[in-house]
């Protein structure tokens, strides 16, 4: 074979079922027709408390479903729930609807999977989702979702895999962003970059894919500050489309670290997702110079920085980079930051054993690297 061609060992891709991805300022006036395409007839709107206050964005949402439109359920808090989802399976059954039109961000298009799971599993009833994301985590991409739920007192938040919750049609609209706040906005970014470094890092070399994620990486790091400073549309969709490419086929990445630690935090402790990855990429980026050295380089380039031949010098380069785009967006760098006491370190070094074990393996196995590690960005 010609050693001029980068070509990748053999291996395979999976998709899954998103039917369509429409984007560009303005595109929710496609939705009546993309409706009329699935043949779905009634649609419950699903939102945050936050948004259906920004009365204006929610009517052009409800206006372009025209006479399918069903209803508003308004009441989907973060990290999902599960007395939430319940109350929304409640509101779908009294609508009669046969879509689910998620407007929001992760926990909103998270919680609607898991209404459209436990309705079929349940009473055998399918529902149709799209998604029209406000903010850059990239859930209306994945098949995937969390829901939060008491046990022994203490909330546990649980990931859930299966392919017929993925949103059919997902709504790129830079247009309803616009009440995104910017530390939600930068923070999702961040989680955006965490699914393109982590699936870099993590997974074997994929055609296709792995450009994107480089593109989606130097596109972000390019156009957040610009989306934050002025909130053009125009960067607002670029920053949309960089989030697309950095989770361009979740079926066809393995996350790491950095995402396992953020579910803790997240569904135990109370922690923003907006929040978590900009504390533990860095940290993670730099410590995976034995586990992906040969990725590394790709990482640090495409954050702007120059590689080198060696492995810990480009982990330690795009940690830095990454540090200091997290700090420069505003965003809290440490543990200590969000409320994480010095003593909760042990149970959650312990939580991510326990449930990441394969994680874990990415340091040694042991633990004894992910006490310092954490110890590291408290």
């Amino acid at each position: 074979m010609d050693a001029s061609y980068d070509v990748p060992p053999p291996g395979e891709l999976a998709f899954l079922p998103t039917r369509r991805v429409v984007w560009g300022p303005g595109s929710i006036a496609r939705l009546d027709e993309l409706l009329g395409t699935l043949s779905r007839s009634r649609v419950l709107l699903l939102t945050s408390r936050s948004l259906s206050e920004e009365d204006k964005l929610v009517a052009r949402v409800r206006e372009h479903c025209g006479d399918r439109y069903s209803g508003l359920f308004d009441t989907l808090p973060a990290h999902v729930p599960g007395e939430a989802v319940d109350a929304a399976m409640a509101a779908v059954r009294d609508a009669g609807a046969d879509t689910l039109l998620c407007y929001g961000g992760g926990s909103v298009i998270d919680a609607a999977k898991a209404v459209a799971a436990r309705l079929s599993d349940g009473e055998g009833r399918r529902v149709t989702l799209i998604a029209v994301p406000t903010t850059l985590s990239g859930a209306e991409f994945a098949d995937h979702f969390g829901v939060t739920d008491q046990t022994g007192g203490v909330p546990v938040k649980r990931t859930v895999t299966r392919e017929d919750v993925t949103p059919a049609v997902v709504i790129l609209d830079s247009q309803l962003t616009v009440a995104t706040p910017h530390w939600l906005w930068a923070g999702s970014a961040i989680k955006a970059l965490d699914h393109a470094i982590e699936g870099l890092l993590c997974s074997p070399a994929r055609p296709v894919l792995d450009e994107l994620a480089r593109a989606g990486i130097r596109q972000l790091v390019t156009t957040l500050p610009k989306s934050c400073a002025s909130d053009s549309e125009e960067s607002r969709q670029a920053c949309q489309l960089a989030s697309w490419y950095c989770y361009f086929a979740p079926a066809s990445l393995t996350l790491g670290l950095s995402h396992r630690i953020g579910h803790i935090l997240g569904g135990t402790y109370g922690v923003p997702h907006s929040f978590t990855s900009g504390i533990t990429l860095p940290a993670v980026v730099g410590v995976m110079a034995r586990t992906a050295p040969d990725r590394l380089a790709l990482i640090t380039t495409a954050l702007g920085g120059s590689s080198s031949a060696d492995p810990e010098a480009d982990a330690a380069q795009a940690s830095s980079l990454l540090t200091h785009f997290v700090a420069s967006a505003g965003l809290p760098t440490r543990l200590r930051e969000v409320n994480i006491q010095r003593a909760d370190l042990e149970t959650i070094a312990r939580l991510v054993q326990e449930r990441y074990p394969a994680a874990v393996r990415q340091l040694d196995g042991t633990g004894r690297r992910l006490r310092a590690l954490l110890e590291s960005i408290w």
